[in-house]
């Protein structure tokens, strides 16, 4: 009877807990979702195999699961295609690998934790648990990797030149080529033609 009271007593706190945990939960994949759209969106139209709109399904709960798949490979892939274009592809999985482990973790854990709320199986927190947590810090790491992909495309680059441009600088990324170069202006003497300076 008194351990009944107890529960009663602190189920609004335990219920409060849960809602805030849903709350931040749901916040921070909005900002996981954000970063891969802009993402998407910094890549070329016709390099995207994803529009960055459609990366929202990713909310829809239980097809989120599949489409943690779809997300996982699109968006990488688009991010190769683009640097390719570029010609500044690293050669790297642009987060491919990481993001499709994550996409197995999501799976596995999905049903798992169903089978431990609703049966009295002993020692399934003990296997979801861990792997709740793996899911976690994979998704965090491919959420960096992406925004780490999606900030060098807007990034100033260094060319052979010796100069640093940004995408949009020139169209079509017609880069103009360096001139003839002069002497260094330590090597200028007052006696050279063209020397302004005090005869």
């Amino acid at each position: 009877m008194q351990r009944n009271a107890e529960m009663e007593r602190l189920m609004p706190l335990i219920l409060g807990f849960l809602c805030l945990a849903l709350v931040v939960g749901i916040v921070l994949h909005v900002f996981y979702l954000l970063t891969l759209q802009k993402a998407l969106y910094r890549v070329s139209p016709w390099n995207r195999l994803l529009e960055p709109s459609l990366v929202w399904l990713g909310l829809i709960p239980v097809f989120n699961i599949v489409w943690n798949f779809y997300l996982a490979t699109r968006v990488p892939d688009s991010l190769r295609n683009e640097f390719r274009e570029r010609g500044r592809d690293d050669g790297s999985d642009y987060g491919k690998a990481v993001g499709l482990a994550y996409a197995i973790l999501v799976l596995v854990f999905a049903p798992l934790s169903i089978i431990r709320q609703y049966s009295r199986i002993e020692g399934m927190a003990f296997v979801s648990g861990p792997i709740g947590l793996a899911a976690l810090v994979v998704s965090i790491i491919f959420w960096v990797k992406i925004a780490g992909f999606s900030g060098r495309l807007v990034a100033p680059f260094h060319r052979e030149d010796g100069l640093d441009y940004g995408r949009g600088d020139f169209p079509d990324d017609n880069f103009p080529e360096r001139g003839p170069q002069g002497p260094p202006s330590a090597a200028i003497r007052p006696e050279d033609p063209g020397h302004f300076g005090p005869r």
